[in-house]
């Protein structure tokens, strides 16, 4: 099915759709660990993400500003993630990533301690431990607003209100929880 073309000018062929991730598999090991997105066809996407058609395709790791970007994203769904383990009454607002980091505004009914920061954090690093798989779901709207709904995340369903143009979105499922 789809012929892959590398930045190289290399081209590579596969009998089916073919994913991020399993193109930079085929290039060798050390690149598959490094992978944290692509570029198909000069837009960014997701590892995971099939490629039915041919295609150019860059791999995207840490080394690259975008790798960079996409893993300070997920370490924001971590910090979120952690959060609603620990105090599963709060509300996720946004966690965006900005030039050097990232955060996440959190709507609490008390401020965070100091305590509860070192708890954050050592939650993260279990969390990290446990290798689990990011699932990333493209989503109706109307679903993603149900979802959201059913977990009480109102500032979510605001930001939603502020993509009415968007029928899909991306949902990036962390075990229970759900960005």
């Amino acid at each position: 099915m789809p012929i892959i073309t590398l930045p190289n000018g290399d081209q590579k062929s596969f009998d089916q759709a073919v994913s991020v991730m399993q193109v930079a598999q085929s290039i060798g090991p050390g690149l598959a660990k490094n992978t944290v997105a692509g570029r198909v066809n000069d837009r960014l996407v997701d590892a995971c993400d099939l490629i039915t058609e041919d295609a150019t395709v860059q791999i995207i790791t840490p080394k690259d500003p975008e790798g960079v970007e996409i893993i300070r994203h997920s370490c924001a769904h971590l910090v979120g993630h952690a959060v609603k383990q620990l105090f599963p009454d709060v509300q996720m607002v946004i966690g965006p990533v900005i030039e050097e980091g990232f955060y996440y505004d959190i709507f609490s009914p008390k401020p965070f301690t100091l305590e509860d920061m070192a708890a954050i954090e050592a939650r993260m690093k279990q969390l990290i431990d446990q290798d689990y798989d990011v699932i990333k779901k493209m989503t109706p709207r109307a679903e993603v607003i149900k979802e959201f709904q059913s977990r009480g995340e109102t500032y979510k369903l605001r930001l939603i209100d502020d993509m009415p143009e968007e029928t899909q979105m991306g949902l990036y499922y962390h075990q229970e929880y759900v960005d």
